[in-house]
C-alpha cells in the first residue's frame, strides 16, 4: 500500500508545491498553522483540486492534471479524520457509521457497524449522539466510521487538537493501539513535534507550502538541515555564523566563537543549537565555555528556559535545564553570571 503525491496549487499567501511518497508507514506532516498541511490532505482526498500534478493511491491514479483525471472523493478510498471529527450531531453513533454504508442492505449495514464499534471498544455507545460523548469517545467513533469502509490510506488531520491536555496522552495511546495492524499508509498532520516523533516513522517538514526536510524522525531532529526545519523541530537557538577555521565559527549575534565537531561547510550560514544540550562545565566538555549573564527565566513544571546574554551580544541565547537536576542552583537568578558550555557536536549547520 502506498501513496505518491506531486501537486501544485496557488493559495492566498503562497504556492503549495509538495512532492512525497509513502509506503506502509506513518508519515508525519509537520508544520506551523497555515503552512499547507491540511490543504495537502484535502487535495489527496479530492476535497480540493490542485492546479497541476498527480496523486496515486496504491498504484491507482486518482488525480492527474495532464491526463485530466480527477476522481470524486468517494472513489478515492481515503479515510479522512478531520480536526473536529465531522460527526453528525443529530444522529446516533451507529447511524453515523451506517450512513457511509448506505449502498449495502440494512442487515449488512447493521452487522458491519456492530463489528467496527466492538473493535474500537465503543459498542455500548452505539445509541448515543456525539454530543453525549467525550472527546476521546468521539475520536473512536470517527475512526470507526472511517475504518468500516476499509480505506486504502488513512489521513489524520491534527487529531488531538480538540482535546484537553490531561486526556490527550491517553487518547494518543488509544489511537496507536487501535491503529495497530493497519498495514497501510497513514498520513498524520500536526504542528506538535512531540506527537510526530512519538507516532510516526518518517517526517516531512512543511514551511510555506514547500517540504523543506524529509527523512526518518530521528534523522530530521538530529540534522534538520534548514532553518525552517530546525525551528519547527523545536530548535530555539539559531543565528548566522562566519567561518573562522576548518572547525571554527564566529556568531556575532551571541558574540562567541565556537569549535565544531564537523568541518564547517560554508563560509557563511546559520548555526543551530538545541537549548537542552547546553550545560555547566564538566569533564565531558572543555571547550566553548563562556560566562553568560542571566537576563530572564521562564518556568514550566519540569524545566526552566534561562535566557543568557554574553558581553557584546545582540540577542540572548536560550539554555533549557530540568528542574530535577543538579544544574539548578540558588544563584540561578536575574543578573547572575553562569559559565555555560556548548558541546561542539551539538552545533548544527543550517541553510535557508
Amino acid at each position: 500500500m502506498s501513496i505518491e503525491v506531486a501537486v501544485k496549487k496557488k493559495l492566498h499567501n503562497f504556492n503549495l508545491d509538495v512532492s512525497f511518497t509513502a509506503e506502509n508507514e506513518y508519515l508525519g506532516l509537520l508544520g506551523a498553522s497555515g503552512c499547507g498541511k491540511s490543504m495537502t490532505l484535502k487535495c489527496i482526498a479530492g476535497i480540493e483540486k490542485p492546479d497541476s500534478g498527480y496523486i496515486r493511491i496504491n498504484g491507482r491514479t486518482v488525480f492527474d492534471s495532464e491526463k485530466h483525471i480527477n476522481l470524486k472523493p468517494g472513489e478515492r478510498k481515503c479515510g479522512f479524520l478531520f480536526q473536529n471529527y465531522a460527526l453528525f450531531p443529530t444522529m446516533t453513533i451507529a447511524q453515523n457509521i451506517e450512513l457511509v454504508l448506505h449502498r449495502l442492505p440494512a442487515a449488512v449495514r447493521k452487522e458491519k457497524t456492530s463489528a467496527v464499534l466492538s473493535r474500537f471498544g465503543i459498542a455500548e455507545l452505539a445509541g448515543r449522539k456525539c454530543t453525549e460523548l467525550s472527546g476521546g469517545q468521539q475520536q473512536r467513533a470517527a475512526l470507526a466510521r472511517i475504518m468500516v469502509n476499509n480505506p486504502g490510506i488513512i489521513m489524520l488531520d491534527e487529531p488531538f487538537s480538540a482535546l484537553d491536555s490531561f486526556v490527550k496522552q491517553q487518547v494518543e495511546t488509544n489511537l496507536i493501539n487501535m491503529m495497530e495492524g493497519f498495514n497501510r499508509t497513514v498520513l498524520f498532520v500536526s504542528h506538535d513535534r512531540d506527537e510526530i516523533y512519538r507516532i510516526c516513522d518518517n517526517i516531512a517538514v512543511i514551511s510555506d507550502g514547500i517540504i523543506c526536510r524529509k527523512g526518518t524522525c530521528r534523522d530530521v531532529f538530529v540534522n534538520p538541515e534548514t532553518v525552517a526545519a530546525a525551528r519547527l523541530t523545536g530548535c530555539k537557538n539559531i543565528a548566522g555564523y562566519r567561518k573562522t577555521g576548518k572547525q571554527c565559527i564566529f556568531i556575532s549575534d551571541w558574540n562567541i566563537e565556537l569549535c565544531t565537531a564537523a568541518d564547517v561547510p560554508y563560509e557563511k550560514g546559520y548555526a543551530g543549537i538545541r537549548a537542552h544540550y547546553m550545560h555547566k562545565p564538566d569533564d565531558t566538555c572543555l571547550v566553548n565555555c563562556y560566562d553568560f549573564t542571566v537576563k530572564q527565566q521562564l518556568k514550566s513544571p519540569f524545566n526552566i528556559s534561562v535566557y543568557l546574554s554574553n558581553s557584546g551580544a545582540a540577542v540572548p541565547i536560550d539554555w533549557e535545564v530540568s528542574i530535577n537536576t543538579s544544574t539548578i542552583t540558588s544563584d540561578l537568578s536575574l543578573n547572575a553570571v553562569e559559565k555555560i558550555c556548548i558541546p561542539p557536536e551539538s552545533i548544527m549547520f543550517l541553510t535557508e
